[in-house]
């Protein structure tokens, strides 16, 4: 799966299958990017690297933090983190327009 390839982060919150079908959507639209003409295939790749690290980072760090977490008060901290960082994810997701959407 392209998102567990590209970084590694503990299940705890369950969010791989996210992580996953999120980075297929973003690296099949660089692939159809590179290969429509839009981009050169390096820059559309490094476009897909670049958003993916962007949209995972916060997600993988309240994830971490998560996984060894003991104090009640601290995961209830950390889950409201991993919710406003899903909020994020989400609403660049939504931002997104349909592929073949008349530019």
């Amino acid at each position: 799966m392209v998102g567990d390839a590209g970084y590694v982060k503990d299940p705890i919150t369950a969010h791989g299958l996210t992580d996953a079908l999120r980075d297929a959507e973003l690296l099949g639209r660089a692939i159809i990017a590179a290969a429509g003409g839009e981009a050169p295939e390096a820059v559309a790749l490094a476009a897909y690297q670049a958003t993916r690290d962007r949209l995972s980072e916060r997600l993988s760090a309240v994830t971490d933090a998560n996984a060894i977490a003991w104090d009640l008060d601290e995961i209830r901290r950390l889950l409201l983190q991993l919710s406003d960082a899903m909020s994020d994810e989400v609403w660049w997701l939504r931002a997104l327009e349909p592929i073949g959407a008349a530019a």
